[in-house]
């Protein structure tokens, strides 16, 4: 699974899973850039995975009640980078250039080395 029909499935969640059906939630949104072509896909990608065969079912709901595996991974990037942004300010190298020079974080710079 790849492209579109895969940012459809992280950006949805497991309402529920029997040996024979699955059901996926997704936002409105996300629910629009479903065609069946990119069902049938994402169906197929799940059953290769699984090793079973099942119905897919896809259901919309306004706001998802946990979040995506997209958004878990978004929050633990930033999780990270603010820990590290949290660890460079605490470097006894930062803090005497703080005080010699008034040099000064900027946070908005403080990325995972080739993002």
């Amino acid at each position: 699974m790849q492209g579109l029909a895969q940012e459809i499935a992280v950006n949805s969640i497991v309402e529920s899973f029997a040996p024979d059906r699955l059901c996926l939630k997704m936002t409105p949104e996300m629910k629009e850039l479903v065609n069946p072509a990119r069902e049938t896909e994402i169906q197929q990608a799940i059953e290769s995975k699984l090793g079973v065969s099942c119905k897919l079912e896809l259901k919309t709901q306004p706001k998802l009640d946990i979040e995506t595996p997209y958004q878990a991974k978004v929050r633990g990037r930033e999780e990270h980078r603010q820990s590290a942004i949290e660890s460079i300010r605490q470097s006894d190298t930062v803090k005497k250039l703080n005080r010699a020079f008034g040099a000064e974080l900027v946070e908005d710079s403080v990325r995972k080395t080739g993002e």
